[in-house]
């Protein structure tokens, strides 16, 4: 099976990343260099800069000014939805992330209110480094797809490669902290940014 098969086959799946790690990570690792959707501007390239968009209360908690432990959960289904910075701006992410706030906080008024509260940015090399101890060698932890949108052709998804409930655990924590390290040298929240 293409990547692009698997990916128009699942696409709206909110269990995709789990049926990802039903395939070998050898499969996995060559679908990286391949499309994933027929919009793709190209595979995903180690060296770009993938910029997650951070959103209030969920992800961010602005009373401690710390991410919150859910802030990457989507990795383990339904994909940790990030923007190429090769192929959109950052002005393009902050519109972005504040009309889908505008529009949740639209549809669910009796919930909490949500706003954007900025963005972290990972190395996609970074990201496919993340390993988890196994033996008889480590095993790759993410895995980083382009999933292009006809409304943004920046989008790219980020996939849990380890079922094992602890293996995961690691994962969301060395993202956690790749996060946190770069929030400490780089700030790329709102009040930082231009208007």
């Amino acid at each position: 099976m293409k990547c692009i098969d698997f990916f128009s086959e699942n696409y709206g799946n909110t269990q995709i990343c789990k049926l990802i790690q039903d395939f070998k990570i050898d499969e996995l690792i060559a679908w990286e260099l391949e499309i994933a959707t027929k919009l793709s501007p190209g595979p995903v390239n180690n060296k770009e800069f993938l910029y997650r968009q951070i959103i209030s209360p969920i992800h961010y908690d602005k009373e401690t000014n710390t991410l919150t432990p859910t802030a990457f959960n989507d990795i383990s289904d339904k994909g940790l939805s990030v923007n190429r910075l090769t192929h959109t701006t950052e002005e393009k992410i902050r519109q972005m992330a504040n009309n889908r706030v505008e529009e949740y906080n639209k549809l669910n008024p009796d919930k909490p209110t949500r706003s954007f509260s900025g963005a972290v940015s990972f190395l996609c090399e970074d990201i496919r480094n993340i390993t988890v101890p196994a033996a008889p060698t480590p095993l790759r932890g993410c895995l980083v797809f382009d999933t292009a949108y006809e409304n943004d052709l920046s989008h790219a998804d980020i996939c849990q490669a380890v079922k094992d409930k602890a293996h995961a655990r690691s994962v969301r924590a060395s993202i956690r902290d790749l996060a946190n390290k770069y929030l400490e040298t780089n700030p790329f929240f709102v009040e930082n940014l231009p208007d």
